[in-house]
């Protein structure tokens, strides 16, 4: 085998190696329900978590909202098992942001969204959410 040969075949053998090591993403999916005070709707809610790294998170939160779906993504810090949670989501369009707080409590959240604004963040309802 040529030496460039064994050079590009090592290099490889190695990113095989650190690819089977490397740990694999922690996907956490909860569901619940939202709660919007400004018509007293309230709805179903599937909550996906994917770990970025300790106790920071990737989240879409899947929902129905007058008839439509939606996925709005953002992060989130926090435990999902015990402790407080807080995150930040955009709409698909990314023209609006929505924030979410609270905490677990034997595996349960409970906690409140809002709407960021320019005259600051708005508390719109409640969110609940279990394993």
């Amino acid at each position: 085998m040529k030496t460039s040969s064994f050079r590009w075949f090592a290099v490889a053998l190695l990113l095989l190696a650190c690819a089977w090591s490397a740990p694999a993403t922690e996907k956490t999916v909860l569901t619940g329900e939202y709660f919007w005070e400004g018509d007293g709707s309230r709805g179903p809610l599937e909550v996906t978590f994917e770990s970025t790294s300790e106790n920071t998170w990737d989240v879409a939160f899947r929902f129905r909202f007058n008839g439509k779906r939606h996925t709005y993504r953002g992060t989130a810090e926090g435990s999902l098992t015990e402790g407080d949670l807080r995150g930040q989501v955009r709409t698909e369009n990314k023209r609006r942001t929505f924030t979410f707080e609270g905490s677990f409590e034997n595996g349960a959240f409970a906690g409140t969204h809002g709407e960021v604004r320019r005259s600051g963040e708005r508390t719109l309802g409640t969110l609940t959410m279990q394993r």
